[in-house]
């Protein structure tokens, strides 16, 4: 029977390093089109986002309650703010909500604040880097020795960098579909910057594959090179749950292959854009379950040291 609350938390921060990453990756978006076509346009292209983003950030909140036994007293975790990395994430992660909901709100009741928007924006895209490494930093214990580590900040981030650029990349390909459907009158600029999105986000979750797999590399010669209880999490890492860390980095490997061939080939057939829905949807999916085992994994071969 599956055991809800351990898999709470696992769910919980890949949604959120997904949710900081997304509204990191659409707000960079959001300033290079602004500066090129104008507000319109802008606001065209991140209100769908930006909502979903929302609800993604609110599903997450949510869904960690289930691993707490009382779910009703969490926020007074943020009482201890001063003296723990815990209640600053609860903190951060609250106002990282609270910012992506008030810039929602200004996308569709002011449309035109563009001000208003351009500081939110900014605003949420900076809370949530810090919420991911505030979060980071909870698992930075002496007594976790395969969680005290440089590896753990690299993971989170890489997740965030990774989840968030190519669920961005999918949700403005449904944009475009719409768009589509709808015979909008700004398609072709749409279109224009979506194709741009598509080859920048290819390239970087090219890039965040190797550091991952990097990442895994140190952390093994780290192990290796720790004493007892580190070699005590390899042999769980290798040994029991060998299957699903090679199922891990296989599902990473061949999201990132698949990416690149789909980007490839529509450029080189000259495929119209829409198109690619479908497949950079599938690449998402992979990503997203390999991420997903990835944190499993985070969480089941950690051993204890000490009292």
């Amino acid at each position: 029977m599956v055991n809800l609350r351990e898999w709470a938390l696992p769910i919980y921060t890949i949604m959120m390093q997904m949710s900081a990453g997304s509204m990191l990756a659409l707000w960079v978006i959001n300033i290079v089109v602004l500066r090129r076509y104008g507000h319109e346009i802008a606001i065209k292209l991140i209100k769908n986002p930006t909502m979903i983003i929302f609800v993604t950030v609110a599903t997450a909140m949510i869904g960690s309650h289930y691993h707490l036994s009382r779910p009703a007293f969490s926020l007074f975790a943020i009482l201890n703010f001063q003296s723990s990395w815990l209640s600053r994430e609860v903190a951060f992660t609250v106002l990282f909500a609270l910012l992506v909901g008030i810039l929602l709100l200004l996308i569709f009741y002011r449309p035109h604040a563009a001000k208003a928007q351009l500081v939110t924006g900014w605003g949420a895209v900076t809370m949530g880097v810090i919420t991911v490494y505030a979060m980071s930093r909870v698992y930075l214990l002496p007594t976790q020795i395969a969680w005290n580590s440089i590896t753990t900040p690299i993971a989170f981030f890489c997740a965030m960098i990774l989840l968030g650029g190519i669920g961005v990349t999918v949700i403005l390909l449904i944009n475009l579909y719409i768009f589509t459907l709808n015979k909008d009158g700004d398609l072709l600029l749409i279109r224009d910057v979506i194709q741009r999105v598509l080859t920048i986000s290819t390239g970087v979750v090219v890039a965040v594959t190797i550091i991952e797999l990097g990442n895994y590399g140190f952390q093994i010669m780290e192990l290796i090179n720790r004493g007892s209880t580190a070699h005590a999490s390899l042999d769980l890492l290798l040994g029991l749950y060998r299957v699903l860390f090679i199922i891990r980095v296989a599902l990473l490997i061949c999201g990132v292959v698949a990416l690149v061939i789909v980007t490839l080939w529509q450029r080189r057939r000259s495929k119209p854009l829409v198109r690619l829905l479908a497949p950079v949807y599938l690449t998402f999916l992979i990503f997203l379950i390999s991420e997903v085992l990835g944190r499993f994994l985070f969480y089941a071969v950690h051993v204890r040291t000490g009292i």
